[in-house]
Order: C-alpha cells, then sequence, then structure tokens
C-alpha cells in the first residue's frame, strides 16, 4: 500500500458532456475509444450517481477482485439495476463478507468439478430432444435454440424428475416469469432504478409471476420432504434437501432454486448464440471442428470445443464490464476509495488488449489449447471471492451441447465479418438472434475389405 495514496480528484476525469463515450467501452473494438488517452484509470461523476473509478490497471483490478470486506457486488447491482426486485437480496450475489462465505460454501458443492459428470447425460438428452426441432439447410436463428437447450438443462440439473403435472405448471410458471422480467413494462421500472437512488419501484406483475413459481418449487420441497430421497438423485435440489446442505427453510431454498434459474438462463442462451455465430463465421476453426467429428476423435473434439468456448468468452463475455463498491473508505493500488464509490472494471477492455492477447481481436481458439484461461486476465466470470458459483458448470455445458449438437449437424459457413452485438443493450447479445444454417453431417464410408 503506498504511503501517500492519492484521491479520486487528482485522477484524469471525464466531463460529464463526454460521458457517451463510455460506450466504446463496452462494445468490440474498444482499442480504437479516445478514453484510452486518459490513461488506465480515470473518474466519472455521472449526475445523480456515485462517483466511478474506471480502471483496467491490472494491479487495481487485482486488488478489487482480492478485497472481499472492503467491496460489494450487491451493492453495485442494487444502486444500478433492478437486480434486487428480480432475485431478492437475500440471495447470494446480494451478500457480503461472512455471510456471502457461508452461503457460498453451502451452495457450491453441485457446481464443482466432482458434480459436473453427473450432469452430462441429461445435457446430451437435451440437445437429442431439441435438435429434429430445429431446421436443416435453412437460415434460423440459434439463440431462440439456446433458450430452449438452457431451460431444458436448468430444470434438469436443479430438479431432476419431477412429476408430469407439476413439471409442465414449473415450465408455464417460470416462462412467464421470464416473460414478465424481459417486459417493456418492467424495462420502464428498470430505467429508473439509476435516477432514484437505487430504489426500483414495484413491479406488481413481476412480483405476481414470482410467486407462481415459488408455490411450484415449494410444492416440489414438500414432496421430496414426505418421502425418503430416492436413491440415485443427483438434481441440486435433491442435493440439499434432508442432508448437511439443508440449512435453509423452505422459502430460502426455494428462493436459491429460483435464483440459480435466472442467473444461468440468459446468460447461457447468449453465450451458445455466441458460439454458434463465432463458428458459422469463422470456417477455418469449423473445419477443425469437422476433421474431430468426422474422425470420431472425441477427445481432440472436446478439446478443441473448450479452446473455442474459452475463446468466445473472451470476445464476447455477456456482460463486458464488471464492478464493486466501497462499503467504507479505502486503498486500492495508491488510490483513496471513498465508502460508496464504485469501481468499474472494463472486462472487454482488457479481453482485447495487446497486453494480454497478442492479435486480440483475432477469434482463436487455439490460443487455449495448450493454456487455460489465465484467471488474472480472462474475467468472463469475474474473479476472487465473488467469481461466478457456476463457471465450471458453464464451460462444461458449452462444451457438452455443442459436441452432441456437432456431431450430428454441421454449420455453414457465413462470409464477411462476424454478427456484430446488438446496439442499446448493455450486454454482448447477438444483433441478428445468432442467425446460421445447420447442415447434415455426413461421414464418409469406412471401406470394407
Amino acid at each position: 500500500m503506498s504511503d501517500n495514496p492519492v484521491s479520486l480528484r487528482q485522477l484524469p476525469r471525464l466531463r460529464t458532456r463526454e460521458l457517451g463515450r463510455l460506450g466504446a467501452l463496452l462494445r468490440p473494438g474498444t482499442h480504437r475509444s479516445p478514453l484510452l488517452d486518459l490513461g488506465k484509470r480515470f473518474v466519472i461523476s455521472p449526475p445523480g450517481l456515485p462517483t466511478m473509478m474506471i480502471t483496467h490497471d491490472m494491479d487495481d483490478v487485482r486488488e478489487v477482485f482480492t478485497n472481499h470486506d472492503d467491496f460489494s457486488v450487491g451493492q453495485v447491482l442494487s444502486r444500478l439495476s433492478s437486480h434486487d426486485r428480480m432475485f431478492g437480496t437475500q440471495t447470494l450475489i446480494f451478500l457480503d463478507g461472512d455471510d456471502h462465505r457461508r452461503e457460498r460454501k453451502l451452495f457450491s458443492p453441485p457446481f464443482q468439478s466432482k458434480a459436473l459428470k453427473s450432469y452430462e447425460e441429461l445435457m446430451v438428452e437435451v440437445v437429442r430432444r431439441e435438435l429434429p426441432k430445429w431446421p436443416v439447410g435453412e437460415p434460423f436463428e440459434f439463440l431462440k435454440a439456446g433458450y430452449d437447450l438452457a431451460i431444458g438443462v436448468l430444470l434438469g440439473v436443479v430438479f431432476g424428475d419431477v412429476a408430469p403435472e407439476r413439471r409442465d405448471r414449473l415450465k408455464e410458471a417460470i416462462a412467464a416469469w421470464f416473460g414478465e422480467i424481459e417486459s417493456r413494462g418492467f424495462l420502464a421500472v428498470t430505467l429508473l432504478t439509476p435516477l432514484f437512488g437505487g430504489w426500483t419501484p414495484p413491479y406488481p406483475p413481476l412480483n405476481r409471476r414470482r410467486a407462481e413459481v415459488d408455490v411450484v418449487i415449494l410444492e416440489e420441497i414438500a414432496a421430496r420432504r414426505a418421502k425418503p430421497a430416492e436413491a440415485g438423485r443427483r438434481d441440486v435440489l435433491s442435493r440439499y434437501i434432508n442432508t448437511d446442505l439443508d440449512q435453509h427453510d423452505d422459502p430460502a431454498l426455494a428462493r436459491n432454486m429460483r435464483g440459480v434459474l435466472l442467473g444461468a438462463y440468459e446468460t447461457t442462451a447468449i453465450t451458445l448464440g455466441w458460439i454458434a455465430a463465432m463458428l458459422a463465421g469463422h470456417p477455418e476453426a469449423m473445419a477443425e471442428v469437422d476433421a474431430a467429428a468426422d474422425a470420431g476423435d472425441h477427445a481432440r473434439l472436446d478439446a478443441y470445443l473448450d479452446a473455442v468456448v474459452a475463446e468466445t468468452m473472451r470476445l464476447r463475455p455477456v456482460s463486458p464490464f464488471t464492478g464493486r463498491r466501497a462499503l467504507r473508505d479505502t486503498v486500492v493500488n495508491g488510490v483513496r476509495i471513498p465508502k460508496g464509490a464504485i469501481v468499474i472494471v472494463p472486462i472487454l477492455l482488457i479481453h482485447e488488449s495487446e497486453q494480454h492477447y497478442p492479435d486480440p481481436l483475432t477469434f482463436r481458439p487455439e490460443r487455449f489449447l495448450d493454456d487455460r484461461p489465465n484467471g488474472h486476465t480472462w474475467l468472463t466470470f469475474g474473479a476472487g471471492p465473488h467469481r461466478c458459483l457456476g463457471a465450471q458448470f458453464a464451460l462444461a455445458e458449452a462444451r457438452i451441447l455443442f459436441r452432441t449438437v456437432l456431431e450430428q449437424r454441421r454449420i455453414a459457413a457465413i462470409p464477411g465479418p462476424p454478427e456484430p452485438p446488438r446496439r442499446y443493450h448493455t450486454g454482448l447479445s447477438p444483433a441478428d438472434n445468432a442467425r446460421i444454417t445447420l447442415l447434415p453431417r455426413v461421414r464418409a464410408a469406412v471401406p470394407v475389405d
């Protein structure tokens, strides 16, 4: 720690009338932003919002991510977004300090490597169920297929086998809840949150839909508690009920299961869409996939798909930035951060830096074939104690789903530049919903002597 830390007032500052330039750090091509002339860290003071330091100094980033006690993720989300209305403030992402450590320890086992293999058969089955519904030889929007895959996997992984009538009601309730979250009415309410000091006005339609989801989940929890656990059940809910991890009342458990669904649904679907779009736009990468799939070389195919997934997430992280809010006055790498200030880390800018990745704007999965993503500079899931709990799960899921698809289908090449992100969207989502064309995979016949 510096003996004479500087204040935010001493750092370069972006003038209020130039705040619109921040958008250049949220879309591919961040290296073209004139904001880089301000240096690796600068300050903004948007009207009505907390002061923010935006930094891509990696020493700053490491200190912020590893400081579990002085910074909060949840307070950034509640101040700048409506996440507290969607998730509830008692879910993991809103907890800090000892509360966060305790809850994370409770909820991490089903998402760690030991549990992942038990989900693979389910993921394969979801693809086999959905694949016949997709057109062959004509363009379609793979992002929509991604949503179907995501919810299919999530329902199976989180709840496992559920009585058909209850499962249908759960799917309907979840679809209605997601629909309300994405409605124009709730979007309008969300836009008011930063202006109202982080307070999101109540939105009764969302509350009703959320309550409908919880009713069905609570029914399932009650049904599980009423009979002995079935041998061999490996879904997330079964890993908690009547086990040492079962340390919450039923409403809290239902809320956390709902949070898992919401936290993974959209991010999974968008990532799957980007993977499809990237393979369509880069025939040399698709050729390597084809070679491995046609040869039936599963190890080679898995290794390359792992690299494709990592490279796609590097160039198209669903969230191009993250942040932490200071819970108290503190110092980060020689800079005084006052209580309430927010530190913003521009993930996409770091991912596109030549300092960390040679030829950074080129889609080149081979960079991750021999070297796993560096957790200090590959920040798709964040880093430190608040790193996404489902990171390992998400990486394995994308590989397994695409392996199963690409063993049966090819993705036709699309000439020209890859599909751009949607405009006027805080995250990175494919502008054309990952429009691709699937072709049948025809393997060469094996000669018979």
